[in-house]
């Protein structure tokens, strides 16, 4: 049987030197731990559970999503959100035909503003999925005028979080959490 009070324990220093900004009291962390069934915790493990510790977890530089539903001017709100401003995009629009909206595939263009320039991104539509390869798109604008910081998507099938680090963060994260997979950088 796994001791979540230790496991958390554990974990709840390991996230922070990460340099990620923890704002929930481990004790919190612990308690929506115990939510969970314990026989369904048992049986994934301690590697399983690292993906509900993040989850559970309230942070200031990190959200999560599932990546459904999701809006493109949601995503980079949040994005605005947990860079603390350092990210700032105007005239965020998805425009989708008629068409791919009543079958639920194609593509979209999705266009944002970002530092006095706009760009454009053409999105694969899967009824209302987020095309992650946005995140890809979104970094190379990041790189290309020289900031420092990336958006890193990571997490596991339960639920992807995203950060905004430098992107040695990736490194790190694999060796803290090696089962956590990363999915943008």
């Amino acid at each position: 049987m796994i001791d979540i009070d230790a496991f958390v324990k554990k974990n709840y220093s390991k996230m922070k030197e990460l340099g990620l900004a923890v704002e929930s009291e481990e004790s919190s962390v612990i308690e929506s731990l115990k939510r969970y069934p314990m026989e369904m915790l048992d049986d994934i493990g301690e590697e399983g559970i690292v993906a509900f510790l993040f989850i559970e977890t309230k942070f200031s530089d990190v959200f999560y999503t599932d990546f459904e539903g999701i809006e493109y001017e949601e995503f980079l709100k949040n994005c605005q959100r947990i860079s603390g401003d350092e990210l700032c995009f105007g005239e965020v629009t998805n425009d989708v035909a008629d068409e791919i909206s009543e079958s639920g595939e194609g593509s979209s263009e999705v266009s944002f503003e970002f530092e006095g320039t706009k760009y454009n991104y053409t999105a694969k539509v899967y009824y209302d999925w987020f095309d992650i390869g946005f995140i890809a798109f979104l970094n190379s604008v990041l790189e290309q005028i020289g900031m420092k910081k990336r958006i890193i998507a990571f997490g596991d099938p339960n639920g992807v979080l995203i950060t905004y680090q430098e992107p040695d963060f990736c490194k790190r994260l694999k060796e803290a959490y090696p089962m956590l997979e990363i999915y943008a950088k």
